[in-house]
């Protein structure tokens, strides 16, 4: 029996994610995003899959899971999913975030990245949780993000106000 998803989302990375659950043993019951014209919005109607639209930018409300959700899957969204919704799926919910939590949590985290002259960076995926970006984390990938320049000896400049924020 396939696990019942309500995936959380937008752009471009929320309709990549879309794509891959549909090829894997899930049943996608909603796509929550923020605008019909939005790039994910538009790749669910092609498929078949019901949209809502938020109704609010800044919160997610267990009203807008689906009814039957197991899980919440975030996947590109400035909305927090409130407690509430999170307790609505059986299993409640995981997001991915595209930093090595919990340095550079928020927006902007790889502008972030290369602003502080990271020498890695990656992305981790997490539970959903009350504050944003920082539910417990489930998992984490890295790459180089940096490569050293060994003709000039340099690497870029670090900053002081580079710590992870918390």
């Amino acid at each position: 029996m396939p696990l019942k998803i309500t995936l959380v989302g937008s752009r471009f990375f929320g309709a990549a994610v879309l794509d891959k659950l549909v090829t894997v043993d899930v049943q996608v019951l909603r796509v929550v995003a923020p605008a019909a014209d939005d790039r994910l919005a538009l790749r669910a109607q092609a498929l078949g899959i019901p949209v809502h639209l938020q109704r609010d930018s800044k919160n997610v409300p267990a009203t807008d899971i689906a009814d039957r959700s197991e899980l919440i899957v975030a996947a590109h969204t400035h909305a927090r999913v409130t407690a509430e919704a999170v307790a609505k799926a059986r299993l409640g919910g995981i997001g991915y975030h595209p930093s090595l939590l919990p340095r550079h949590r928020g927006i902007a985290a790889v502008e972030w990245t290369v602003k502080c002259g990271d020498p890695i960076a990656g992305g981790s995926i997490y539970h959903l949780a009350e504050r944003m970006d920082a539910g417990a984390i489930a998992a984490q990938d890295w790459c180089f993000a940096w490569r050293h320049n060994r003709r000039t000896n340099s690497s870029p400049p670090r900053r002081r106000s580079c710590t992870p924020r918390s």
